[in-house]
């Protein structure tokens, strides 16, 4: 039986969860290689909000656009709880959003946080597995220059961006980057490009025919 994984991002009014809302969530729950697309928008409480947290995540601009609509939150708490539970939490700086939605859920239920209790940070897998690839490198070349490599390319404190472009993963576009979908797919593909083998080495042979044959038959039909 596969594990549920929860690709996770949260939009809020600020950086503390005592004082502050989360106002838009999305969850791509995976099950069974089938990935699922949930958007939740939570009408918050802008009292104590801050402009900085506002600004980033344009808050204004998003709200006041044609088409948006607010959810219940008792309603979106029901069936957000539903999709986390038990769920792996998979996000960038999970551990953010764990602590904004534990105090949402805790105001309709006993046990705030459903889900398993190991988050998995991308940028920290990443990093891993960046860090691995210098030992195979520094093993197969008798260089250890490689850690060193790895260490300037991603910068200290690593950047969730930096880090996924060294991983071939392009960050999210200015219009999508601190979208609750955007970031979660954004995470979700950070994830993926580090856990699953590139489908061209581990196709079959009738898979990699099937892959193949297209680009063959374009280049043939080029040269006529």
């Amino acid at each position: 039986m596969s594990t549920k994984l929860a690709f996770v991002d949260t939009e809020t009014t600020g950086l503390d969860p005592f004082l502050h809302d989360v106002w838009e969530v999305a969850v791509i729950v995976r099950e069974d290689g089938h990935d699922t697309e949930h958007t939740f928008r939570l009408p918050p409480d802008l009292s104590l909000a801050e402009a900085k947290a506002l600004e980033i995540n344009r808050y204004m601009e998003r709200v006041t656009a044609p088409g948006w609509k607010w959810d219940d939150r008792r309603t979106a708490a029901r069936q957000l709880y539903r999709l986390l539970d038990g769920a792996v939490m998979v996000g960038s700086n999970p551990a953010f959003d764990a602590e904004f939605l534990a105090h949402f859920f805790g105001s309709y239920f006993e046990k705030p946080k459903p889900w398993h209790y190991r988050t998995i940070d991308v940028t920290t897998l990443a990093v891993g597995s960046l860090y691995g690839r210098a030992l195979e490198w520094t093993r197969k070349d008798y260089d250890a220059t490689w850690y060193d490599k790895v260490a300037k390319a991603i910068g200290w404190p690593w950047k969730s961006y930096t880090v996924s472009e060294q991983v071939s993963v392009e960050p999210p576009a200015k219009n999508v980057a601190h979208t609750a979908l955007g970031d979660a797919r954004w995470a979700r593909d950070v994830y993926d490009a580090v856990t699953t083998p590139d489908p061209f080495y581990a196709a079959s042979d009738e898979e990699m025919v099937a892959l193949v044959e297209p680009a063959l038959r374009a280049t043939d039909e080029g040269q006529r």
